[in-house]
């Protein structure tokens, strides 16, 4: 099962929490700053101890795609629920993926049977 760590808020720049995978990979959650509910989310992988990192997924919050997206990871969370949020949502989605291919195919057909 993957390592959650924990979820960080700066509210200037937005949220965020790193995953370590089954594989040992590691990835960071990003949802940038516009609220709860909007704005961008971003899936990278981290590399070299952290200060360098690769975007595998972006996803906009805003538009019909990502509305739909957040919806549909958000269905069955308790109100007030970290899982609630989209930072939440997409923590609990990834968790299940044991390595970033099937981070990236997990993203993929999130986003395209919406």
């Amino acid at each position: 099962m993957a390592k959650v760590g924990q979820f960080v808020t700066d509210p200037k720049a937005g949220a965020y929490c790193q995953i370590t995978l089954d594989s040992g990979e590691k990835i960071l959650v990003n949802h940038g700053a516009g609220g709860f509910k909007g704005g961008s989310l971003t899936i990278e992988v981290v590399k070299l101890m952290g200060f360098s990192s690769d975007r595998i997924f972006a996803c906009d919050l805003d538009s019909p795609e990502g509305r739909a997206a957040l919806s549909h990871l958000t269905r069955d969370a308790q109100p007030g629920s970290a899982e609630a949020t989209a930072l939440g949502a997409f923590v609990a989605h990834v968790t299940r993926c044991a390595s970033v291919a099937d981070v990236k195919i997990s993203c993929a057909a999130l986003m395209s049977s919406r």
